[in-house]
Parts: structure tokens; sequence; C-alpha cells
């Protein structure tokens, strides 16, 4: 079932998961109010991917499908500026915006997520690959590899590798508003290709390099 409310929304270069933290510097007065007007209700907004414009100054045109988002901490600053953490909740889909108003401001559906499970092979899959893939990450960070954390559901490990992986944003977008199953098929086939990208880059960067000595010698 589709809930429908009316939603200030945030526009950012980066998408935020439902189960993620997003920290937040927020300096622009429109923005600011869009926080103190958060504060006063019930602390969600919406966090949308932005397709077209800036997040600072002019106009920003959004993606439709965006995360409601619920202000878990904040931290004024002395200069004036703001920084915030929100916690995605769910997912939803903005039907139309609403005019004349300081900040972005959209009529949106809040998404339920559906009864249909993932095959549990499936979730296995993503479940090694995004294991290995975490550990390569730290390899190459040269950080101490240990135990992967990863959430007992599907639909939360969908949207944790969703998160985590680093791809670009729109890729992300895409990830976002797709079903739990759907996310984790397309998940199974990103891990594949970030994973041969992470083995040549870890090929590159071990490979040693020969000085003008060891030349001569030869």
């Amino acid at each position: 079932m589709l809930s429908q409310r009316t939603l200030p929304l945030f526009p950012l270069h980066a998408v935020l998961f439902p189960g993620a933290v997003l920290p937040l510097r927020i300096f622009e007065e429109r923005y600011k109010r869009l926080v103190h007007d958060c504060l006063e209700s019930d602390r969600a907004l919406g966090i949308v991917l932005i397709r077209s414009g800036s997040e600072v100054g002019g106009p920003a045109t959004p993606f439709e499908v965006g995360t409601l988002a619920r202000i878990i901490r904040t931290d004024p600053l002395q200069d004036g500026k703001i920084n915030l953490a929100v916690l995605g909740e769910r997912r939803f889909h903005i039907r139309s915006l609403v005019e004349g108003q300081p900040y972005l401001v959209g009529e949106v559906e809040l998404w339920d997520e559906g009864t249909t499970d993932p095959s549990p092979g499936l979730v296995e899959q993503v479940r090694r690959q995004f294991a290995e893939y975490v550990g390569t990450l730290r390899q190459l960070a040269q950080r101490p590899s240990g135990m992967v954390q990863m959430p007992d559901g599907a639909l939360e490990l969908s949207y944790a590798v969703a998160a985590s992986l680093q791809i670009p944003p729109q890729e992300q977008q895409a990830l976002l508003e797709l079903s739990a199953a759907h996310r984790l098929q397309r998940e199974y086939d990103l891990l594949r290709r970030e994973m041969l990208l992470l083995r040549h880059l870890g090929a590159v960067t071990t490979r040693r390099l020969v000085t003008p000595s060891e030349l001569a010698a030869n």
C-alpha cells in the first residue's frame, strides 16, 4: 500500500539508501530553514539525487525516486553552519513539486517494499562477493582486514551493498529504484565487474618497479 505526504526535499549529488547514515553540512539559508522546519515537525526530509542543476545556488531538478530520511543528530557551528546526520528510512516517488516554497518540496508517495523474497542462492552469492569486495578494498587501502559485518535480511543486505559500492551516483540511483530481488541480481553483476577492476588495480599497484641499476645488471 502506498501512503502520500508532503515532504521537504534536499537535492544532492549523492544517493541515500534506507538504513544508511549520511552526514551533511548546511550553510545555505534556504537549507537552514529546511532543517529548522524539519526539527519543528517530525524531523523528516527527502534526500534526492540531482538529475540536473547544482547543490549550491540555483535550482536543481531531482530524480523522481528518493529516500525519506530522519534527522538523528544536529550540531550548530559558531559560523552559522549546521552539521547534521540523517538516517535513511524508506523510498518514495515524487508525484509533483510544490511551487512557491523557499526550498524544494514534493508531494510524494512512500513505497512499501513488498513481500517478494529473493532466492536464498542469490542472497548467499551476493554475501560472498560482497565480503570479498570489502576485503579487497581494505587491502588496497592498507587497512586492517577482518570480518565484514552484514545484515541478516535480504532487503537490508541489498541496501547495504548498494550503499557500499564505489560506483557513480547514477548507478546507485538505478539500484535504489529496483525491487530487492532485482537489486541483488544487479549487485551480483556489479560486484563481479568491480572485483575485476580491483584485481587489475591491485596488480598494478603491487607491481615492483625495476630500477636503472637492475636494468644495467641484466
